[in-house]
């Protein structure tokens, strides 16, 4: 798999940051791994990648199976491995754009704001780790307001945040035209 884009240290801070809450799946030779809100794809894991997992889960999945770390256990827990048919896309695929505006939301942290035609999308800042500053941020495929967001060149895929309401969403209009 292509991985084009990927920032390997920023990768691991994110790794680390939502230690509590990470999956490591093996299916078929690829890796999956994901907090529930961005998830990335490997076919063979970075060596950074795999340092800093294993030192989260101390072993690695056996095929077919996942591992599955949880706040109230130390141990992590198995399943069986992800399917990859809980990230496909539903809707028609756009070009998205990743703009230089953050939209502060309070206890929720900044979101980076991702215009498709004349929609708006906002992503928390810290799942964007993983996608480097110079190469990632092209070829980005947007579904529909609510769908995630697909960084095409990197396998890598990130949920937006639901927002009721953005009261500067005129002044994001006519920044980005």
């Amino acid at each position: 798999m292509k991985n084009n884009g990927l920032n390997i240290k920023g990768l691991c801070k994110q790794i680390k940051s939502e230690k509590r809450h990470i999956i490591w799946s093996l299916s078929k030779g690829t890796h999956t791994i994901t907090n529930r809100h961005w998830l990335i794809k490997f076919d063979a894991l970075p060596r950074e990648v795999l340092v800093t997992l294993l030192a989260i889960f101390g072993e690695f999945p056996e095929e077919g199976m996942l591992l599955n770390n949880v706040g109230y256990s130390d141990t992590p827990l198995k399943h069986t491995a992800l399917r990859d048919e809980s990230w496909k896309p539903v809707g028609d695929e756009k070009p998205a754009t990743l703009t230089s505006y953050l939209h502060d939301a309070g206890d929720s942290g900044y979101l980076r704001v991702f215009k498709s035609e004349d929609q708006f999308t906002f992503v928390r800042e810290e799942y964007l780790q993983a996608v480097d500053q110079n190469f990632g941020r092209e070829n980005i495929k947007f579904y529909g307001i609510f769908q995630p967001i697909f960084f095409a060149d990197m396998n890598y895929v990130v949920l937006p945040m639901r927002m009721p309401k953005v009261n500067d969403l005129f002044t994001l209009e006519e920044l980005t035209n």
